[in-house]
């Protein structure tokens, strides 16, 4: 489901940049028009390429903004960012009060990894 949001955000962006790509390029053309001289023209079409330029690199922001949201929901979704499988610093562990000795207690096991996916084979080719 995340992957169909996530084309269906990219294709509006690429229709948005789109949009933008085709008035930079009336805007340049109705500036070549209105130009006195060859400067002027010239100048006028290094700034429709800029305008351009701009909504293309717009477009490629928006898409991978599109894409790291979309890895944020799978982490989220699948790994449980945020949930310890116990470990050193767990909750409820308070230490001594001032005045007493602290009681030797074997510390707990450490924690397995926090992913639950088997270790990639080892290929040698």
């Amino acid at each position: 489901m995340q992957a169909v949001k996530e084309k269906v955000k990219d294709s509006v962006s690429a229709a948005k940049a789109k949009a933008k790509e085709k008035q930079a390029k009336a805007e340049e053309k109705a500036e070549v028009a209105t130009a006195r001289s060859r400067a002027e023209r010239e100048l006028a079409h290094e700034r429709g390429k800029a305008r351009v330029a701009a909504a293309k690199m717009e477009l490629h922001q928006e898409k991978a903004l599109h894409r790291e949201e979309a890895i944020q929901h799978r982490l989220r979704k699948h790994h449980g960012v945020g949930h310890h499988h116990g470990g050193v610093g767990m909750a409820g562990t308070a230490p001594p009060a001032a005045g007493t000795t602290a009681t030797t207690v074997a510390p707990p096991p450490p924690a397995g990894p926090l992913h639950h996916h088997p270790a990639p084979a080892k290929h040698y080719y």
